[in-house]
């Protein structure tokens, strides 16, 4: 049985424990300028790897493979500069102009890998902020993958989902982000995504374009 302490409530009474990790977190995406980390993602279908190294602040390559998607047994790259998306698949080179938006739905995650460039966004409870309309939770000392984390669970009533986000109590990144639907939800939001391994941010190769980042 897990071992967890549970700091504070639903609702009100979690908002000053809530703020202050949501600032804390914040704080350790916006301080990270570079990082290369893999992710395995499944969902109620499919399971993906994705490599995905970023540099601040909007600088990403990503290189995707599934053995249950059809469409992306063999890899598919996904580059950002910013200005552009561009998705290298076997069916060639497809550009785009580059929005968060349209990015963090190319990627096959969440927010452990969404928040190393749109962390402002998406952690946060400010008006117009991902967060805004959610009530939380917060767990101490969860148990997974040999470790203890930081759990803050978000409910998200309209979107009838409920999402835990494992923290690390030391460097404050989401490892570990699983999202379960609340009944009447669409299935097919559902994800267990885990970071397998992070590391220092490498060069960032050829996109395609001829424009390498380094």
């Amino acid at each position: 049985m897990a071992s967890a302490v549970l700091l504070a409530s639903v609702g009100h009474a979690a908002d000053a424990q809530v703020e202050a990790l949501l600032g804390k977190m914040r704080q350790a995406y916006g301080a990270t300028k570079s990082v290369t980390f893999t992710v395995e993602a499944t969902t109620s279908k499919n399971k993906y790897t994705s490599t995905i190294t970023f540099r601040s602040p909007r600088t990403l390559h990503v290189s995707i493979v599934s053995g249950t998607d059809s469409r992306l047994r063999k890899p598919v790259s996904i580059d950002s500069d910013g200005a552009t998306v561009r998705v290298k698949s076997p069916m060639g080179l497809e550009e785009v102009p580059f929005t968060t938006d349209l990015l963090n739905g190319a990627l096959r995650g969440n927010l452990e890998s969404i928040c190393f460039y749109d962390w402002q966004k998406q952690l946060s409870t400010a008006p117009g902020k991902n967060m805004e309309h959610s009530t939380f939770r917060i767990l101490l000392n969860q148990d997974w993958n040999g470790k203890k984390w930081t759990v803050l669970e978000e409910t998200a009533a309209a979107e009838k989902v409920v999402c835990k986000y494992y923290v690390d109590p030391k460097s404050y990144l989401i490892w570990r982000t699983v999202v379960k639907v609340s009944p009447g939800g669409d299935k097919g939001q559902e994800i267990d995504a885990k970071i397998l391994k992070m590391g220092p941010g490498g060069a960032i190769p050829d996109s395609g374009s001829g424009v390498i980042h380094v």
